[in-house]
């Protein structure tokens, strides 16, 4: 007896198919189409204004196509970033609450704050941080936390919930050179060795050349090219556009320099 497999194991990580988006009769996104094979590191690239975060939206559910569809894994994209741990670039809390990083991790995962953390949370906390290489930070409040750290913690709290696809908005911002070598590292290893599709928008020169499988350049709420980043970087004016300008993120190469 032939037993037919589910198409939803075997679909890409992410298909978006002709999807136009727009917000009070202003237009955003127009027409873009790709698709991303499972275990891929894409690294969404162009200029401030030119999309990226609303493509990530798109992606995650958060904003609804005028046009064109997006799916996840197979499923609806409302269905399909249940499967995705998500890093924002603005972390909204307030430094000054007392927080703990083990409370910011199990509050993701029970979807509540925790007025006390159990056994079981404190020990899925602290296996998330053990992947990034942050179980030190386990007890620590985010007000004391490095730019590198918080990042440490926020990726250790999307991990925590085993997802299939990380989706990050540009990570390295407010992380020093040392944060970014270490990251990047991180990140890659995730690709490599646990096969996690990555997905991230990134102003970095060194992250797309050192990590990236897939590269998308955006201009103008346009899909400008699509392509390995040998293909995508050979463009000096791509590379122009895209990394001038953002010169601390690039030490990753020497991991030399602060700002």
């Amino acid at each position: 007896m032939n037993i037919k497999s589910d198409p939803r194991e075997t679909s890409p990580a992410i298909k978006v198919k002709g999807m136009s988006l727009a917000i009070e009769g202003r237009s955003i996104l127009h027409d873009v189409t790709f698709t991303l094979e499972r275990g891929e590191f894409l690294c969404i690239c162009g200029p401030n204004g030119a999309g990226k975060t609303m493509l990530l939206k798109a992606i995650l559910g958060l904003g609804k196509p005028t046009l064109g569809t997006v799916s996840l894994f197979g499923l609806s994209s409302r269905e399909g970033r249940k499967k995705i741990g998500y890093v924002p670039q603005r972390k909204n809390f307030d430094r000054m609450f007392p927080a703990r990083v083990v409370e910011v991790i199990a509050a993701h995962v029970s979807g509540a704050w925790p007025l006390m953390i159990s056994s079981a949370a404190r020990d899925k906390a602290a296996a998330a941080l053990r992947i990034v290489g942050g179980e030190h930070l386990l007890d620590k409040e985010l007000r004391d936390l490095s730019g590198g750290e918080l990042q440490r913690a926020f990726l250790a709290r999307a991990l925590v919930a085993d997802p299939e696809m990380l989706v990050l908005d540009e990570p390295m911002a407010g992380v020093d050179a040392k944060g970014i070598v270490d990251i990047t590292a991180l990140l890659d290893n995730l690709t490599k060795q646990r096969r996690m599709t990555v997905v991230m928008i990134t102003h970095s020169l060194s992250v797309v050349e050192h990590c990236a499988t897939q590269v998308i350049f955006m201009e103008g709420g346009t899909v400008m090219a699509l392509g390995k980043p040998a293909q995508i970087l050979h463009d000096p004016r791509i590379r122009e556009t895209a990394f001038t300008g953002h010169d601390h993120e690039h030490a990753i190469t020497s991991g030399k320099g602060e700002y």
